[in-house]
């Protein structure tokens, strides 16, 4: 391999179950997503800084790619120290449950951000 080229982007992925309750809606569910995203630092204190949250789609072999969190580090050791993903996703929903979806869909009505179609069809790193 070139050493300019760049291998592709590794991911920690975060699903929170919101899917069904924002009723598939693309734009919504994005908005919602980039709420919990912007909040994750503060849930995951524990973490090395240099751990990134990032929305991404995530491909889908069973029909269209939807969006999710991606969690990535540009230090693979760091990386290492995430946790499996039925442990995040069981963190997170604990966390969501505390502080409800309504919270959640509250604040994503009063942000702007990507579309699901610009995001969807993003170049990933």
């Amino acid at each position: 391999m070139n050493t300019k080229e760049k291998k592709p982007r590794g991911y920690g992925i975060i699903e929170p179950a919101i899917y069904e309750e924002l009723n598939w809606n693309m734009d919504y569910i994005v908005s919602c997503l980039e709420i919990i995203r912007i909040k994750l630092p503060e849930l995951f204190t524990e973490f090395p800084k240099s751990i990134k949250y990032e929305l991404i789609p995530l491909g889908n072999p069973f029909g269209e790619p939807y969006p999710v969190i991606g969690l990535y580090s540009d230090n693979p050791k760091d990386l290492e120290k995430i946790p499996e993903f039925l442990d995040l996703d069981e963190r997170i929903e604990i966390w969501l449950s505390e502080i409800g979806i309504e919270s959640i869909k509250k604040e994503a009505e009063k942000i702007k951000t990507i579309s699901w179609e610009a995001l969807k069809n993003r170049n990933p790193e």
